[in-house]
């Protein structure tokens, strides 16, 4: 199993959300990690608390922001391709199950 496989969608090809978000994850954690070296180089306080608080939340809103792009391309793709198969528009069910209607005589 390879690592890039992840990136591939449902048809094995690559797929550009899950590559920009792949790429944009990996920027944040190494810029991120970059700027706490550089800012130790030149001898500038640390805080370790507000790196802790701030760090997961912006990695949060990285992967967040990806899936959301994959989710909504996925479903665009599956849509499309129910009205090329059928010709019939996708519609979402009913609130509730269905009551069958009596037959008045």
């Amino acid at each position: 199993m390879n690592i890039l496989n992840a990136l591939k969608g449902a048809g094995g090809e690559f797929e550009v959300n899950r590559t920009i978000g792949a790429v944009g994850a990996l920027a944040y954690v190494l810029g991120a990690h970059a700027f706490v070296a550089w800012s130790l180089a030149k001898g500038e306080h640390f805080d370790l608390t507000a790196y802790c608080l701030a760090f997961p939340g912006g990695l949060g809103v990285v992967v967040g922001s990806t899936a959301g792009a994959v989710a909504v391309k996925d479903r665009a793709v599956a849509t499309s391709k129910i009205i090329a198969d059928t010709g019939a528009v996708p519609a979402p069910p009913p609130l509730g199950p269905k009551v069958p209607v009596e037959q008045q005589v």
